[in-house]
């Protein structure tokens, strides 16, 4: 016959009201100290998916450049709906054959202008990542560059200097986050690099 428990058993086997305060105390103490952690590396994270996109639209360029041999140019625009225009910060792009300027969001295209290949909003869930492209020396801001038949890139993306060099960034806490660059070469190849180098000779400069 089963021995049925007392009730003085019954009572202790569950918590106490101290020991329920105290458990969610130090729970409230491990979230204080790793939320700002987990914070950054979300940041992190964000900076380096919208730079990846950023050089997904880079490469699609130069892909279709010399697959066409022709030449076609990734710009820079501050979207891909609506009437768009050339950014230097722009968080999105456009890969086409003539300038996208108010007609971003139209369909790909082998006749009609802007003859657009592909867009896309490299901002997507990364809204507090700040963009900055330029180009040259001394370098100045710039929002496209353009690939020949042969992969490399032109001088002059629509009478401009071609974007050399393109920053991501926290907008929210630049100083507790690593920033990520892209590097886009003469010969055409592009890369990622790291701002914070300084040094011309490392290969993570920018």
């Amino acid at each position: 016959m089963l021995k049925q428990p007392d009730k003085a058993s019954i009572e202790q086997a569950g918590f106490t009201l101290v020991e329920m305060l105290t458990a969610v105390f130090i729970v409230a103490i491990l979230l204080a100290v790793g939320a700002p952690g987990f914070n950054t590396f979300i940041q992190n994270m964000q900076i380096r998916t919208t730079a990846e996109a950023m050089q997904a639209g880079l490469n699609l360029a130069r892909n279709e450049a010399v697959k066409r041999n022709a030449r076609v140019s990734l710009w820079m625009v501050d979207r891909i709906s609506g009437p768009c225009v050339r950014s230097a910060t722009g968080a999105a792009w456009v890969v086409s054959v003539d300038d996208p300027t108010g007609k971003c969001s139209m369909q790909s295209s082998d006749t009609d202008a802007p003859r657009l290949i592909q867009s896309r909003s490299v901002s997507d869930g990364s809204t507090n990542v700040g963009i900055s492209a330029s180009g040259g020396t001394p370098p100045v801001a710039s929002s496209c560059v353009t690939f020949n038949g042969f992969g490399r890139v032109e001088l002059l993306c629509d009478s401009v200097v071609p974007v050399d060099r393109i920053v991501f960034a926290s907008t929210v806490s630049p100083n507790a986050t690593r920033a990520v660059g892209l590097r886009v070469v003469g010969g055409g190849a592009i890369r990622m690099c790291d701002p914070a180098v300084t040094v011309s000779t490392d290969s993570a400069f920018c």
